[in-house]
């Protein structure tokens, strides 16, 4: 055909049975934009082709003239080519699905069509066959594009979670594997499911608050499987786009051992801070006996000296031991009572460093124990707590320097107006695995003896926090360790 656009013009005059006013119609279909039009004849060859085809094929008119499917579109071809033939046998195909390349395929990608093909008759015998295509590869890419941002972020959501689902006012709409495992069920199983069934009763009011209010942050819940044992699980909802429609996607973590390890030890810690209260306790009183006898036998005299060094030698565990009862005290009075309780009252800091310097002097006679004082130190601490964190200070850089070498204390004041003191030993440094348990009870580093529970650096920082103040270590190779303490010149309270 020399012309292969029929326009009106083309067409004649209207057939007696076609409406004049139907004609403009009939033009306007078969120029739509995105609606192609074609007839092919008995041996599926173009006769007919409207603009818009034309258009989207990308392909000059003239070149269908009497060709081919196989000749025109070679992509298109193999699924076009089944429904060209079911139409000449009579058949009226319509909206099937059809993908391929239009024309030249490097100008065009895969175009994706809905097609209509309709038997044509003349006089009673098949004359040929009607083509209707219509474009939809924009939406046909776009549920693509969503199908592959579903799968992308099922994807980044299994490898984030132990499993997920997706619900629509609490019906379960889709499973993962994962989960449906976890709950000891199936994805088809779950499917179609209120969600309530996998949730357990004393959970579920908690969890249609958290649905209602659209809540974004982690909550636990208790999961119930199918054979009725429950789960400890967290979980964490959002807003997503599914088919089309906005639901929820739940992403859910089994957190049972986690809260099983956390119950175990709760009731460890419970137990031991019960028994060492009862322990710190009850052993004072035999304790204090042991003391007063000591003291009595070494006052009365009359020993030799065998039996003068044995009696001094239950006097140095005795003192051991009370010191380690008051440090178990102090630990339980930290842990029960929410810290160590102080006193403060108004005094001058240098006083109790002279103090007990002096103690570790006599109890240390071979040692040299440095001290000095920069500044008014005058403040108000509770005197016997901060005594004892000198004793607590001082007495482990004893422990952990060599005999040879000299433990410095001092005393500044502070630049912000409070108190500085600092204890330095000259000991091998604290190895950087062990510094961020210094202050931690019961830990005690490789070096220590075996005298000490481990409570002394814990019991120190009790102190310092209990006073307002704060306390650190530094430790290197020729800098030795020093434990630095910052304390406000009036602890609160005072």
């Amino acid at each position: 055909m020399a012309q292969p656009v029929l326009h009106l013009s083309h067409a004649g005059a209207p057939a007696p049975s076609l409406p004049e006013e139907a004609v403009p119609c009939i033009g306007a279909l078969l120029q739509a934009s995105g609606l192609g039009l074609a007839f092919l004849d008995r041996e599926l060859r173009f006769r007919f082709i409207s603009t818009a085809l034309i258009t989207l094929s990308g392909m000059p008119g003239a070149l269908f003239e009497g060709r081919t499917v196989d000749e025109v579109w070679p992509g298109l071809a193999p699924g076009l080519k089944p429904l060209l033939s079911r139409a000449m046998a009579g058949e009226s195909v319509t909206g099937a699905q059809v993908s391929g390349t239009l024309g030249n395929p490097n100008g065009h990608g895969v175009r994706h069509l809905r097609v209509s093909v309709l038997p044509a008759s003349t006089g009673g015998l098949r004359s040929g066959v009607s083509l209707l295509l219509e474009d939809e590869t924009e939406r046909v890419e776009r549920e693509l594009a969503l199908r592959e941002s579903e799968a992308r972020m099922r994807g980044l959501v299994a490898v984030s979670c132990d499993g997920f689902f997706l619900h629509e006012e609490g019906v379960i709409l889709e499973a993962s594997s994962f989960l449906a495992n976890l709950f000891g069920s199936t994805p088809e199983e779950m499917a179609g499911q209120q969600m309530s069934r996998w949730i357990a009763p004393e959970s579920r009011e908690a969890v249609q608050r958290a649905v209602a209010r659209q809540v974004e942050a982690p909550y636990e819940v208790t999961g119930l499987r199918s054979d009725g044992k429950r789960l400890f699980l967290e979980v964490l909802g959002r807003q997503v786009e599914h088919a089309g429609r906005t639901v929820r996607m739940t992403a859910v973590w089994d957190i049972s051992a986690r809260k099983a390890s956390e119950e175990a030890t709760t009731r460890a810690d419970a137990f031991r801070e019960q028994l060492l209260g009862v322990v710190g306790h009850d052993l004072r009183t035999p304790l204090y006996a042991i003391t007063l006898s000591v003291g009595a036998l070494q006052r009365a005299g009359g020993l030799d000296d065998t039996q003068s060094r044995q009696v001094a030698h239950v006097a140095a565990a005795a003192k051991r031991m009370e010191r380690m009862i008051h440090e178990l005290l102090d630990y339980t009075r930290a842990r029960l009572a929410g810290g160590i309780p102080v006193r403060p009252t108004p005094l001058s800091l240098d006083k109790v460093l002279e103090r007990a310097v002096e103690e570790f002097q006599v109890s240390h006679p071979t040692r040299l124990i440095s001290s000095s004082v920069e500044g008014d130190m005058r403040g108000s601490w509770d005197e016997s707590r901060l005594g004892q964190l000198l004793d607590n200070l001082v007495g482990n850089a004893l422990q952990h320097s060599p005999e040879d070498t000299p433990v410095e204390v001092k005393l500044s004041e502070a630049s912000d107006g409070g108190i500085t003191l600092t204890v330095r030993n000259e000991g091998p440094p604290v190895p950087l695995e062990e510094r961020a348990t210094l202050f931690e009870p019961f830990k005690r580093g490789k070096r220590a003896s075996g005298d000490g529970l481990g409570l002394g650096l814990y019991i120190a920082r009790q102190i310092v926090v209990a006073h307002g103040g704060r306390i650190s270590v530094e430790s290197g190779v020729g800098l030795g360790t020093r434990f630095i303490v910052w304390l406000p010149r009036h602890a609160p309270g005072a």
